[in-house]
């Protein structure tokens, strides 16, 4: 490719092919830099204001003229760097919860400042020259991603290879993040490219790139267990012991390379402690170990919202398909590796499930899944260096599958469902439960703490199709059957974490050892089994107290859907009345129940109706409909306030 085609100058073709090589890459990183902007994501209050202090004087304590400059560099987010203004004005102990106090006083970022002061560089360079100052971040991520590249090259030895390489990294989630203003792209890539480099005998460099991904998220320092785990699988001979292995000669290579990754890894724990009397303020304020288990390391690897799958189901589906079963020492030693690897990203995930924000900003992959990754793409990079010939329909299904996954994790944000979850959602619910922190927050489209007392129902259309409710409070079963009743066991319920729990398909509840439907505002609003199909205005509701519709006009009429199992023996309407109005004609599927005060309840006995799913039909005649009056602008003939309606 480099070397044979006619286009290129002899001069260029005299080349080596490295340099070659490392011109190519840097040319195409060139571009991709100059085409795009940089996207101000990821925790970016802290990350800007802490570049900016690095590179205005030299230290990373957040100053108020550092908060001016970041609101003219980043205006779109200027309401958080007023509120950290706000507080260090007033001199208020905890400031903003992004930042703290540090022994002296000073203000610091929650995060460490290591990936802010590899950033500052470019951020002064580029504002000497008169470039966008914050393009910085993509030139700190694109500098990794060319370190990457340089690993790679002496992986394969080839630079076709090597620039495919680096494709695949772009197109495993380094294509989502590199263009943040965070720390995702650059860890990724340094881990990655520390594992190449610590497999193909360059310990040192490989040891500096994981201490320096470890620094922002501290469960890389697992890279110092599992890298010589690796390389030992890789050099592993029938009949070698550890120490032929690793080789007698190399061995302090190796151990001086992990000290060095080490020693880089422990600044912050050192300065949060030196700072804040702390090692890790996150794990201590913003994580709860309680919150491991089954749901969030399901959810870790396979959310059809944010999961690793998201992010890297070719690498995947390369790894389970190509050249399994293993078949001699060489395969023997690729499934040794994958195993390896396949634990390496289990311990990366297992700390963090434990995070409390767990539907955390994302672009597709989560961002902990998108780092943690790594080492699988590793897996199938030494999987591809061992073989002899690639086989170009793999190479080709690859790429066209972490494309589409590439451009389906952009299309949506991290409060949406995704086009494979809404797809899962439409039409196989069922088999769909996601992480309860997911599913609400991208159901209300909102980034927010989700309460027990809460209820959230998925509907196509008018339909319940998915409700999630929290079992270990009352909270939820009353608002889904009403005081004095309670969900029927026949429910299709699917157990989640921490007591939420799954129904699928419609809510059935008793009182009394009876089947009960309650319907109320929501049900109105969406049409969830009842329609208000005339004399009715619009629902209203508060928020509070104020739920229900008017009556509007002298006559409304309301039509219930029945399902084919259940034939309800009582109705009962409950509502208020506009003075003037104290009593209501009910009229059921052609049975008359006279005048009735809807404002105390009673339960009406239905008329027996034909076998099967049907509708009820209910007419309501009212006494005096009037517009309110007393100066009010409103012209609607109002009579009944209807809040509640109760099969039973």
């Amino acid at each position: 490719m480099f070397d044979t085609h006619p286009a290129l100058p002899l001069l260029l073709r005299r080349w080596p092919e490295a340099l070659r090589f490392k011109l190519a890459l840097a040319l195409l990183l060139a571009i991709l830099f100059a085409s795009f902007r940089v996207a101000p994501q990821g925790d970016v209050a802290e990350y800007s204001l802490a570049t900016v202090a690095v590179a205005s004087h030299g230290t990373p304590d957040i100053r108020l003229e550092d908060i001016a400059r970041a609101k003219q560099l980043f205006p779109e987010i200027g309401g958080t760097y007023d509120l950290l203004d706000a507080d260090m004005r007033a001199g208020v102990p905890r400031v903003y919860p992004a930042f703290l106090r540090g022994r002296g006083g000073e203000v610091y970022t929650l995060h460490f400042w290591g990936y802010s002061a590899l950033a500052a560089v470019p951020y002064k360079l580029f504002e000497l020259a008169g470039l966008p100052p914050m393009k910085c971040y993509q030139a700190l991520n694109l500098a990794l991603v060319y370190i990457l590249g340089l690993s790679l090259y002496r992986l394969f030895g080839s630079a076709p290879k090597a620039l495919l390489g680096v494709g695949l990294f772009m197109l495993c989630g380094g294509a989502l993040y590199w263009t943040w203003s965070s720390p995702e792209c650059v860890d990724a890539a340094a881990l990655l490219a520390g594992m190449v480099f610590f497999s193909t005998g360059a310990p040192l460099a490989g040891g500096l790139l994981a201490g320096m991904a470890g620094q922002q998220n501290p469960t890389i320092l697992f890279f110092f267990g599992f890298a010589p785990l690796v390389l030992v699988c890789l050099r592993h001979r029938p009949g070698a012991d550890l120490r032929q292995v690793v080789g007698a000669g190399m061995q302090r290579r190796y151990l001086a390379g992990i000290a060095a990754g080490l020693a880089l890894f422990a600044i912050p724990p050192l300065f949060s402690l030196w700072q804040f009397g702390l090692p890790n303020v996150i794990a201590q304020r913003y994580s709860n170990p309680a919150l491991i288990g089954a749901a969030r390391l399901v959810s870790f690897y396979f959310d059809l919202n944010q999961g690793m799958i998201v992010g890297i189901p070719g690498v995947l589906g390369a790894l389970v398909l190509w050249g399994w079963p293993p078949r001699g020492a060489g395969l023997r030693r690729q499934a040794a590796v994958l195993a390896a690897c396949a634990g390496f990203t289990l311990a990366l995930a297992l700390p963090a499930l434990a995070v409390l924000n767990w539907n955390s900003g994302a672009a597709g992959v989560m961002r902990y899944a998108f780092w943690a990754s790594m080492p699988l793409l590793f897996a199938l990079l030494l999987r591809l260096q061992a073989s002899p010939r690639w086989p170009p329909a793999l190479l080709l299904a690859l790429g066209l599958v972490q494309g589409a996954a590439m451009l389906s994790a952009a299309s949506y944000g991290y409060v949406e469902f995704s086009p494979l979850a809404r797809m899962m959602l439409r039409f196989a619910p069922s088999l769909y439960h996601p992480e309860p922190e997911i599913f609400a927050e991208r159901l209300n489209h909102n980034d927010d703490y989700i309460q027990p007392q809460q209820v959230f129902v998925h509907r196509v259309g008018a339909r319940a199709v998915t409700t999630l409710y929290n079992g270990t409070v009352p909270f939820g079963e009353r608002q889904l059957c009403g005081e004095g009743a309670r969900l029927a066991p026949d429910n299709r319920y699917t157990d989640s974490a921490y007591g939420w729990r799954y129904i699928d398909g419609p809510v059935r509840c008793i009182a009394g050892g009876v089947r009960q439907r309650v319907l109320r505002a929501d049900e109105f609003r969406l049409g969830e089994g009842i329609a208000l199909a005339a004399g009715w205005s619009g629902v209203e509701d508060d928020g509070k107290a104020w739920h229900g519709v008017w009556s509007d006009g002298a006559r409304s009429r309301i039509a219930i859907a029945l399902e084919a199992d259940w034939q309800p023996a009582t109705l009962t309407l409950q509502g208020s009345y506009l003075d003037g109005n104290r009593r209501t004609r009910v009229i059921v599927d052609g049975a008359d129940f006279g005048w009735l005060a809807l404002d105390r309840p009673q339960a009406l006995t239905l008329p027996r109706g034909p076998a099967g799913a049907r509708v009820l039909q209910i007419e309501l005649e009212h006494e005096a409909p009037h517009a309110p009056g007393g100066g009010s602008p409103d012209t609607r003939a109002l009579a009944l306030f209807l809040t509640t309606v109760v099969l039973r």
